[in-house]
């Protein structure tokens, strides 16, 4: 591994597509990095174009503070995915009190040096309040206001729908474990939760964006929505499994990865509607 690039809410050292070929032209060197929304969409695209790029060979990336992983090899051949977490991955905290400091030239300030440059280097309260969250460990989301100061809970005044859109997993390699984990758990006579499709005990730590893909993917394949805490009391999950069975057979006849490919069009071309309301059927592609 020579370079480490993350997607954290924080000032990035790496901005640009400039700024990360600069970075890429010392394969030597060991760094570790905050990229830009730019840059993480840049490395993204990249790879549904091709797998293997010999520019980021031993690298490694972190999308959305840890919800999926990059890994190149010596030759840049790409493995991606969202499990386990990786050894060379820290959180944001952590990152933002070690190598943090040092691109952006903070770790040897004297104190009154570094609260100047500090503060000249945030002159927005928000961004000057979430970087000083992470630097000091203030869990400032924590705290909590007295009544006078607390914010009164508004709820959706904008009029807008809060209904889940359409969204791709954009990675073959992430539907691929979506897949493997609906197979298991249909063919153990189980529902397929959220929790059990994520893979994770707490959904509500599950970043909005993978929740939704997942979603979507369910909705693909079965016609159905993860089962939610109201099915799970109703029980019968036989009566849920035996079509999932009939329709995971089909998609295996068919072959996951050109399956997908057709979903993620058919995700695309329905971008802005409900998951709800989407569904699909593969169509053999015309040459």
């Amino acid at each position: 591994m020579s370079h480490v690039f993350f997607e954290f809410d924080l000032e990035p050292g790496v901005k640009s597509v400039a700024d990360l070929n600069y970075v890429l032209r010392d394969g030597d060197k060991k760094t570790a990095f905050v990229m830009s929304a730019e840059v993480a969409k840049f490395v993204k695209d990249a790879l549904i174009i091709n797998d293997t790029i010999i520019s980021f060979k031993n690298c490694c990336f972190a999308f959305e503070k840890g919800a999926e992983f990059v890994e190149f090899d010596r030759n840049g051949k790409s493995v991606r995915f969202s499990e386990p977490v990786p050894s060379w991955f820290v959180k944001p905290g952590v990152f933002a009190r070690s190598d943090w400091l040092d691109n952006h030239e903070l770790a040897d300030l004297p104190a009154p040096d570094f609260i100047k440059a500090f503060n000249e280097k945030f002159p927005d309260l928000q961004e000057r309040r979430k970087h000083a969250d992470y630097l000091f460990d203030l869990q400032l989301r924590r705290i909590k206001l007295p009544p006078s100061e607390a914010p009164r809970p508004v709820g959706n005044t904008s009029g807008k729908s809060t209904k889940p859109k359409v969204t791709d997993l954009e990675s073959f390699q992430l539907f691929e474990q979506f897949f493997a984990r609906l197979k298991s758990a249909v063919m153990a006579n189980e529902f397929p939760t959220l929790n059990v499709l994520t893979a994770s005990e707490d959904v509500s730590k599950v970043p909005g964006s993978y929740r939704q893909a997942i979603r979507t993917a369910m909705k693909a394949v079965t016609h159905e929505l993860p089962v939610n805490n109201k099915r799970l009391a109703a029980g019968n999950p036989a009566l849920f499994c035996a079509p999932v069975r009939e329709k995971i057979a089909e998609i295996e006849s068919i072959g996951l990865e050109p399956y997908y490919q057709e979903l993620s069009k058919a995700i695309a071309r329905a971008d802005g509607s409900y998951i709800a309301d989407f569904s699909f059927h593969y169509s053999k592609p015309h040459r």
